[in-house]
């Protein structure tokens, strides 16, 4: 190709995104991207996406007859380097963006129309205030309808009201795009339906070809699900390692994940995500073993399905389908709600999961619950999951049962271990967690110390002259003061009274 050749379809190709009007741009990492006009409505790429290369490919196919490879690759780095150097930045979202004072749901469908959701309703869109990009296998919503949120209770196997209204808060608060957001452990007998109850949530609002996938294999893996789509649905988990668990909490929590680009020796990807997430399994509440998931976690059993209530699939995809619309502009309905009151929503004592607290206190009118019932069941929610971290640790019962027969321990975990290994039944000292050397012992306190908490069981630490020391004691018994060796050490104090000495200090 000669070089005045090359050189006039550079600026052909130049003059085309000129008079097309391109947009480039770049998003806080400095990732480049294009905002292309294609036919009626404007498209956002990833420069080195496929699409945008083939607008290249297409542009200069139009002004040569072909479009030389070398060619190709040399005008995308030279808008690659436009939109880092030269252009602004922006927040780029997959399915769910958000501005100072509206959410913004991308309909995928191909006039790339949204949905704007502010306090005062929410309407469809041409054009999109913010950016959204989307990934392959990503499906279309529907154009919503008017619909009851209660219609949805049709196609999920709820146990009770108050398993209703923590999914129902916990669906509308995916659709906010600030999170953190809790974690949906959907758990039931083989014939419950969880599987079913993964898709048809994912469904109304992020419906997807892999709309329920198995476990990732890697952290690499689940950070590039979590970068493609805006809710992960992980089907049929038989465990969840640390490490998954770990590596789940970070997506529903704002996290990120640094690697080794390919093909390149020191420049790193970086994958910035905050995700919803469903896993569902069998028993799987009772596998989640690990206390910073369960924190996190809203733990939901489905009963199995008779013969008599099951239909087959086909006939339930058709009716749920139908229903879509409705569903989905019912559950915008309910986001309205839940933007217009958030702010003014006072909750005392708030959890750890503070911003879903006080977004299913929100939108619960809405929901048509009674004042107070979403709490009650979250409450109760968390309980359960307290439950189920204090049986997944041998060590919880022992110093439960030690703690009534002494009221107080004060000693150094040699000494603890000691009096545990000596009460402890056999079961509990085979299991794989139990502590072999008085290090894992205190490592296992501090990860099951909020389960203790919640059971009234004080821990605090310290040091003297014999070296560190640990001291357990039943709540109602803190003030009590035996006279023996213990009492020249200070008792444990109350969490709430040492609160309040700091403050006052």
């Amino acid at each position: 190709m000669k070089t005045q050749e090359r050189a006039e379809a550079i600026r052909a190709v130049r003059n085309r995104a000129e008079q097309e009007r391109l947009e480039f741009f770049h998003d806080p990492l400095r990732y480049a991207f294009a905002t292309v006009p294609v036919r009626d409505h404007r498209e956002t790429w990833a420069i080195r996406s496929r699409d945008f290369k083939l607008w290249i490919t297409s542009a200069l196919y139009d002004f040569l007859g072909f479009a030389p490879s070398p060619l190709v690759k040399e005008l995308t780095e030279e808008f690659e380097t436009r939109a880092i150097c030269r252009g602004s930045t922006h927040e780029i979202f997959v399915r769910v963006g958000e501005t100072d004072d509206a959410a913004y749901i991308d309909l995928v469908n191909d006039r790339w129309q949204v949905i704007e959701i502010t306090a005062e309703g929410w309407r469809v869109l041409d054009d999109s205030p913010v950016k959204f990009r989307r990934s392959s296998g990503m499906l279309g919503l529907p154009y919503p309808a008017e619909g009851n949120v209660g219609a949805l209770r049709r196609f999920l196997n709820f146990r009770s009201r108050g398993d209703e209204v923590l999914m129902l808060a916990w669906l509308t608060f995916a659709l906010c795009s600030g999170g953190p957001y809790p974690i949906a452990l959907l758990s039931g007998v083989q014939g419950s339906a969880k599987s079913t109850a993964s898709w048809v949530l994912r469904s109304l609002i992020d419906p997807s070809e892999a709309a329920v996938t198995t476990r990732p294999r890697t952290e690499r893996d689940l950070a590039i699900a979590a970068t493609n789509g805006h809710l992960l649905a992980i089907d049929n988990l038989r465990e969840i390692p640390a490490e998954l668990s770990d590596a789940l909490c970070r997506v529903a929590t704002d996290g990120a994940f640094r690697t080794r680009r390919l093909y390149t020796d020191n420049e790193e990807l970086i994958l910035r995500y905050i995700r919803p997430i469903i896993l569902n399994g069998i028993g799987l509440d009772h596998l989640t073993t690990e206390g910073d998931m369960l924190d996190r976690a809203i733990p939901i059993h489905f009963d199995l399905i008779t013969e008599r209530q099951r239909i087959d699939r086909r006939t339930f995809r058709r009716e749920f389908e139908k229903a879509r619309p409705g569903l989905f502009g019912a559950v915008l309905d309910v986001v309205c709600a839940g933007l217009r009151d958030v702010e003014s929503v006072e909750v005392p004592e708030l959890p750890r999961m503070a911003e879903f607290a006080k977004w299913g206190v929100a939108i619960e009118q809405k929901l048509g619950c009674e004042s107070g019932e979403f709490l009650t069941a979250y409450r109760e929610n968390i309980e359960k999951a307290n439950d189920i971290g204090a049986e997944a640790s041998p060590i919880f019962l022992p110093i439960r049962a030690l703690l009534e027969r002494r009221r107080r321990f004060f000693g150094t975990a040699v000494e603890l271990l000691e009096q545990l290994t000596l009460s402890a039944t056999d079961l509990a000292k085979r299991h794989p967690k139990w502590p072999k050397a008085p290090n894992q012992l205190s490592a296992e306190i501090m990860r099951v110390e909020p389960n203790l908490e919640k059971a009234g069981v004080l821990v605090s630490r310290g040091r003297n002259r014999r070296g560190r020391f640990i001291v357990l004691e039943l709540r109602e018994s803190r003030a009590r003061d035996d006279g023996g060796e213990d009492s020249a050490e200070p008792s444990s104090p109350d969490k709430s009274s040492f609160a309040n000495a700091m403050g006052a200090s």
